[in-house]
């Protein structure tokens, strides 16, 4: 199998952030309601609730709705405030375990990130685990626009353009944590195919955190390939790249 590029989520798939996104999401709540720790959402409320909430809608834009009760004229504003209080908060959130050493084996193969974070916080989180240059592309919330995130296929076609593979055959691999980055690298090989592009995407799940079965035998679109751990996964990415 001819594989080109692995492209990679970041938020629960390199880095367990979902405390620092906690801390932000207040933050941008605030900016609606003054008082909102007084009564937090019962979605923010515990680590665990905001896992099985982030993991129980679609996108953002659904999970803000009806957890956090914005409404859906004030939910652009909320986006364009994402960003800003994301790195405000100087927080570096924990790579999962054996992740670093993952992304050395990997190389020399060409890697970027497609993620709703921002490009300056993801940057300063891989330089911090010495992971920096594994990657060549990094397409962040900030570098599309609000219309374009995921499951929108335009940051995918953004990264393998910086990625300088755009117009290359052959396979990418693209790994996430949710149900939309199933659905995002299946759009962009169906954008990729209509401009006649003989591209494959292959979509893995990973699960770090081993959350009810039942979450995602309800995604309409299936992974080719759940793994439950790293070590998992490397011996997935191992299989597939010989």
């Amino acid at each position: 199998m001819n594989i080109i590029g692995v492209i990679w989520d970041y938020d629960g798939t390199i880095v367990n952030s979902a405390n620092k996104n906690i801390e932000v999401t207040i933050e941008v709540l605030k900016h609606f309601d003054k008082n909102v720790e007084k009564h937090l959402p019962y979605a923010l409320q515990t680590y665990e609730n905001y896992q099985n909430a982030n993991h129980m809608y679609k996108n953002w834009r659904e999970l803000y709705m009806n957890c956090y009760n914005l409404k859906e004229e004030q939910l652009d504003e909320a986006g364009s405030l994402w960003t800003p209080e994301q790195l405000k908060n100087k927080t570096i959130p924990s790579m999962f375990s054996g992740m670093s050493a993952l992304f050395h084996k990997l190389k020399p193969i060409k890697m970027g990130i497609c993620s709703q974070n921002s490009n300056e916080n993801i940057r300063k989180t891989l330089k911090y685990y010495g992971v920096q240059e594994c990657f060549e592309a990094i397409v962040g919330y900030d570098d599309i626009l609000g219309s374009e995130q995921k499951p929108n296929p335009v940051g995918f076609l953004k990264c393998i353009e910086l990625l300088k593979l755009k117009d290359k055959s052959g396979t990418f691999i693209y790994i996430g944590d949710h149900s939309e980055d199933v659905v995002f690298g299946k759009n962009a090989e169906n954008i990729l195919r209509k401009e006649n592009k003989n591209i494959n995407v292959i979509s893995i799940a990973i699960d770090h955190l081993k959350l009810n079965t039942s979450t995602y035998q309800n995604w309409h679109k299936k992974p080719d390939y759940f793994v439950k751990s790293v070590s998992e996964l490397e011996n997935t990415l191992h299989n597939l790249l010989k």
